[in-house]
């Protein structure tokens, strides 16, 4: 095989990967307007009759509409997500806070604005952030920090970040993989067992996290500790009558 032929087959996947995540984004844009997804983009997805997602989960039933989206900020992307602040980690909140400043800002001023969103995160953490990632994401100067690519950070408002899933890690996509779960459950009045989240997650298109079933385990056992969710004596998993009220 030539270089020729190896490069027409690195621009066909290229162009087959960047088809597959137009055409995600534009499901997701469907969904949020509350339209049906077009047939032609059904196709491309795999979600007609018995075929299989791209992601290799059989679509056995209609997926749970996504949960209201809040006000957006400025800025925010059709595809991107938000958790509570208090799920994030000071890393994102640093980035963010420095996307949202105009102008530099002291390493003081940063440490006291991310102690005020995250009161347990440690100072020394903090002053450390700058130090990892500075000459690739933040620019240190006798003036301050600076962020270098507004791409890489999200945004911060009415206690919530918001960013692309790209921009979180897998402690944050694990707080929006629980944040989906309650949002599931309150679908689901009798309750569903853990194989049931999972395939359910699974047939959501706005979920953005990894699914499976050890990463659930976790994910319920946390949700249960904070009185969100519980479970009955069939195994299966509920939503408390607390959270329901919200």
């Amino acid at each position: 095989m030539n270089f020729d032929q190896i490069n027409a087959e690195q621009e066909a996947v290229q162009s087959l990967m960047e088809l597959y995540a137009q055409s995600r984004k534009c499901q997701q844009l469907y969904e949020r307007a509350g339209l049906t997804i077009p047939e032609a983009l059904q196709r491309i997805l795999g979600m007609n009759g018995n075929s299989q997602k791209a992601t290799g989960h059989a679509r056995t039933a209609p997926s749970i509409p996504a949960p209201t989206r809040p006000n957006e900020p400025v800025g925010a992307e059709p595809d991107w997500i938000w958790i509570n602040i208090e799920d994030a980690t000071p890393t994102s909140v640093v980035l963010a806070i420095l996307r949202a400043s105009k102008e530099p800002l002291r390493h003081k001023d940063v440490v006291d604005r991310v102690i005020k969103l995250l009161p347990t995160a440690r100072i020394g953490s903090i002053g450390n952030i700058g130090t990892r990632l500075e000459g690739k994401l933040i620019e240190r100067t006798a003036d301050g920090w600076r962020l270098l690519d507004q791409t890489k950070a999200g945004i911060i408002t009415d206690d919530l970040l918001w960013g692309s899933p790209s921009m979180f890690n897998k402690q944050e996509l694990a707080a929006h993989r629980r944040d989906a779960i309650v949002h599931l459950l309150t679908h689901y009045k009798t309750g569903l067992q853990t194989v049931q989240i999972v395939e359910e997650l699974h047939n959501c298109s706005w979920v953005q996290a990894p699914v499976n079933k050890d990463l659930l385990k976790a994910d319920l056992e946390i949700l249960r500790t904070k009185g969100k969710i519980k479970r009955g004596s069939s195994k299966k998993w509920g939503i408390t009558s607390k959270e329901m009220e919200k």
